[in-house]
């Protein structure tokens, strides 16, 4: 069993800390276990009720009438208001909730239920990349484990490849290659440009995670391609970055190498001229129809 700190509950439920103190205090929402130095030490069952109980305060309940229900009521009232969720915020903490609980079937259906409200780019802008933040945040607070990423990040990317397989596009002319750098791991991004390529019709040949130079250079020297497209999320010292797109450019000198990522807004590098910085989705859109 996991042991959480009131402050991990706090940046897990975005209840502040007193806040929570107080109202174990006075309506006995919690009773967490305590060290011999007072130190309060929370359950996986606690962490689940804070967040059914922060998620029901930000929809208008009180407190003082919350703190009253028992766990299956609290569920209950969760599941009521996840049928009209609209705001991406609300619907950013309920799969916040199935991730700690690590419920791929409540993770699913929740997701699927946003995808047909919104559509499935919108859904990736404007509530899994911002999921993917928090959940960022949260693993740097040491609130969550890094098993909690890769459970989302598998659910996720499974459904970016399959929502770009219901492209057919073998026959077209515009091909774009997706690639990461070796020891870069970090693909759902990448696999998102891929999919934006495949929705515009061109065909897309996607390599995967860490690539090693090597077999990228007798690639690009043996076939055509109009964009080469990758990112830059592992730490990568920015003397390296550089070097590695100059030698990229060199290999693939005739048309456009497309770059986003972490490490690009840190480093900003100098860039060869056949190299751009994706800003966003509209900005990699508008550059491979370019």
């Amino acid at each position: 069993m996991t042991h959480y700190s009131i402050k991990d509950l706090e940046h897990l439920s975005g209840i502040k800390a007193h806040t929570i103190r107080i109202w174990e205090k006075r309506y006995q929402l919690l009773d967490p276990n305590r060290s011999d130095t007072n130190i309060r030490s929370y359950t996986d069952d606690d962490v689940r009720r804070i967040l059914n109980v922060s998620m029901l305060i930000k929809n208008g309940y009180k407190i003082s009438n919350v703190a009253a229900f028992d766990d299956a009521k609290l569920q209950e009232e969760v599941l009521r208001q996840n049928k009209t969720l609209l705001d991406p915020e609300k619907n950013i903490d309920q799969l916040l909730f199935h991730t700690v609980n690590l419920d791929t079937f409540g993770f699913e259906q929740l997701l699927k239920k946003i995808i047909q409200e919104n559509g499935f780019s919108k859904t990736i802008q404007n509530v899994i990349f911002p999921f993917f933040e928090r959940i960022g945040l949260l693993w740097q607070a040491g609130s969550i484990f890094v098993a909690h990423e890769h459970f989302v990040s598998n659910l996720i990317r499974n459904h970016l490849i399959v929502e770009t397989a219901k492209f057919d596009n073998h026959l077209s002319e515009k091909k774009v290659l997706f690639f990461l750098r070796e020891e870069e791991l970090h693909e759902l991004g990448l696999l998102y440009f891929n999919f934006l390529a495949a929705e515009n019709g061109f065909r897309c040949i996607y390599l995967g995670q860490s690539l090693p130079f090597s077999d990228l250079a007798s690639l690009l020297r043996s076939t055509e391609f109009d964009f080469v497209c990758t990112t830059f999320i592992n730490v990568i010292e920015k003397p390296e970055l550089e070097l590695y797109l100059a030698n990229l450019s060199l290999i693939f000198n005739k048309n456009k190498i497309l770059i986003a990522g972490r490490q690009i807004a840190i480093h900003k590098p100098k860039l060869p001229s056949n190299v751009a910085v994706i800003k966003n989705n509209k900005d990699f859109i508008r550059r491979i129809s370019a």
